[in-house]
């Protein structure tokens, strides 16, 4: 993908079993490819070691995905090779495409419902919480909205909460997550601040509260009020 002809077959023995085999870099790139979900750097080295050998040095996979990015990128093809922080490297549709991605899978699985984004958001800010959590914060029942989320791989079960009585099942965001929200890790999430009102303004409002405001609000003569 550089230009240059270092790219070596994974192996004399491989080589010999395999003569047509390709390179070390093309076979990342059919590795990212083919894979549902980001792959790091040492899990490459696990796909690629099929003599179990321990060989292949993690500077130079890292060197080909690195390789591998700056080739689509240069390209500016209708998708790139994009790296999700620790989660690892994954092929994507660019952005300037999505309105055709978005209708050609039109008549996929609907939209996410507000009460589900409600959720989702408790969930990504708050992680790793529990259903009692999360119904806690939202007042109504979350048992079938959690279960949607699952079932559309934006979130999971990362264990329970040994603390609390009946060890309830925690929850927390994907890398799938990530991937839809395009950003690389959870700390790319907008503030939770930005969707609070500003400070000034809550004092505003609790100020209007005080107890004498409240003093000065006349009450109506129950007494009158009966009589007539």
């Amino acid at each position: 993908m550089n230009g240059e002809t270092t790219d070596q077959p994974i192996s004399q023995a491989s080589q010999t079993l395999f003569p047509n085999q390709i390179g070390l870099e093309s076979t990342i790139e059919a590795l990212l490819f083919a894979s549902p979900e980001p792959l790091t750097v040492r899990e490459l080295i696990y796909q690629l070691d099929l003599e179990g050998n321990g060989t292949i040095p993690a500077e130079q996979v890292q060197a080909h995905c690195n390789s591998l990015k700056s080739f689509y990128q240069q390209r500016g093809g209708g998708f790139e090779l994009v790296e999700f922080g620790d989660k690892g490297y994954h092929f994507r549709t660019v952005a300037e495409a999505s309105p055709w991605i978005e209708y050609m899978f039109s008549k996929r699985p609907r939209p996410l419902s507000r009460a589900a984004n409600e959720t989702l958001a408790i969930i990504a800010y708050r992680q790793p919480v529990s259903r009692a959590d999360v119904e806690f914060i939202r007042g109504v029942d979350a048992g079938s909205i959690i279960k949607n989320l699952l079932d559309r791989n934006l979130i999971e079960c990362i264990g329970r909460r040994d603390t609390s009585p009946g060890k309830p099942m925690l929850f927390a965001t994907t890398s799938y997550f990530l991937q839809v929200f395009r950003i690389n890790s959870l700390e790319e999430l907008p503030p939770i601040e930005s969707f609070q009102p500003a400070q000034k303004t809550v004092q505003q409002a609790f100020s209007k509260l005080s107890p004498e405001l409240e003093q000065s609000i006349p009450y109506p003569d129950l007494e009158e009020s009966e009589s007539q």
